[in-house]
C-alpha cells in the first residue's frame, strides 16, 4: 500500500519545484523521490507543476526570473511551517493544512512578480542575446497548442507555440530508452528535410515540469525515434510516435 503521507509531502514540494525555488541538490532529491513514486502521484505532481507555472506565467506576462534567495527561503519556510502529520490525522484536517500551505506558497511567489515588474528587469543589458524561453513563458503564449499521445506505455505531451518558436516536451511513465540507445526527437516541416530536435538518454529524460525545445521554426509535427549511441543525423528507425502540431 502506498504511503499517502509521503506522497502528500512530495506533492507539497511540487509548488516550490514549479517556481524554481529549490536548489539543484533539492531538485535532484525531489526528482529521485518522484522516480520512486507511483504513477498517480507522478501524474498529480506533473499537473501541479504545469498548473503553477501556467498561473505564474499569466500573472507575470513577461520575463520569468529565478527567485532571489530571500524569496526562495520564504517558499521553503512555508513548507517547513506545516505541523507534523500523525497517523491519526483525518482527511479534513490534512486538506485544511494543504490549503494553508498553498496560500503561503502563492503569497511568497507574489514577491517574484513584484521583483520582476518592479525594476530588476531594468538591470539587464539591452545588448543581452536572446535566450531560450522558459516553460512558463511558452505555455503563456496565446497560440500555444497542447497535444498528448501514448508512447511506450506512457504519455508524451507537447505544448507548441509558433510565437515562442519553441515546444515544451513533458513525459509521464515513459520508460528510458534501451541501453546503448537514446530517444531522438525530430522536427518535421511541411516541406524540406527533417531536423533533429535533440536526444534523450536515460539520464536526460525531461523533468516532470517539462523541457523547452527551441527553434521550432516551420515544423508541423514532431516524431520520436530510438537511435543507437548518442543519436543520428537522420532517423534510422520508424518513429515510436509522431505528433502533429497543427
Amino acid at each position: 500500500m502506498a504511503d499517502n503521507h509521503t506522497d502528500d509531502e512530495l506533492l507539497d514540494l511540487a509548488y516550490p519545484y514549479a517556481l524554481g525555488a529549490v536548489s539543484e541538490d533539492e531538485r535532484a532529491e525531489i526528482e529521485h523521490r518522484l522516480a520512486a513514486a507511483g504513477a498517480p502521484t507522478a501524474d498529480a505532481f506533473a499537473r501541479i507543476v504545469a498548473d503553477t507555472q501556467e498561473t505564474m506565467a499569466l500573472v507575470t506576462a513577461g520575463d520569468a526570473l529565478a527567485p532571489p534567495a530571500h524569496v526562495r527561503e520564504s517558499l521553503l519556510h512555508a513548507i517547513g511551517q506545516q505541523p507534523g502529520r500523525s497517523a491519526h490525522d483525518d482527511l479534513a484536517r490534512h486538506r485544511a493544512r494543504r490549503r494553508r500551505l498553498i496560500t503561503r506558497v502563492l503569497v511568497a511567489a507574489a514577491a517574484v512578480v513584484v521583483i520582476a515588474v518592479g525594476g530588476t528587469v531594468a538591470l539587464r543589458s539591452i545588448h543581452q542575446a536572446p535566450t531560450v524561453p522558459s516553460v512558463a513563458q511558452v505555455l503563456a503564449y496565446p497560440d500555444t497548442r497542447t497535444t498528448t499521445a501514448e508512447v511506450a506505455g506512457g504519455t508524451i505531451t507537447l505544448s507548441a507555440s509558433a510565437q515562442a518558436n519553441a515546444v515544451v516536451v513533458a513525459m509521464s511513465n515513459v520508460p528510458p530508452p534501451p541501453q546503448g540507445h537514446v530517444y531522438q526527437m525530430w522536427f518535421i516541416p511541411a516541406s524540406g528535410p527533417t531536423r533533429s530536435a535533440g536526444t534523450m538518454s536515460a539520464e536526460t529524460m525531461p523533468p516532470p515540469g517539462g523541457e523547452v525545445i527551441p527553434a521550432l521554426n516551420s515544423a508541423t509535427a514532431v516524431a520520436v525515434t530510438v537511435e543507437p549511441g548518442t543519436g543520428s543525423t537522420q532517423p534510422t528507425s520508424s518513429p515510436v510516435v509522431t505528433i502533429p502540431l497543427t
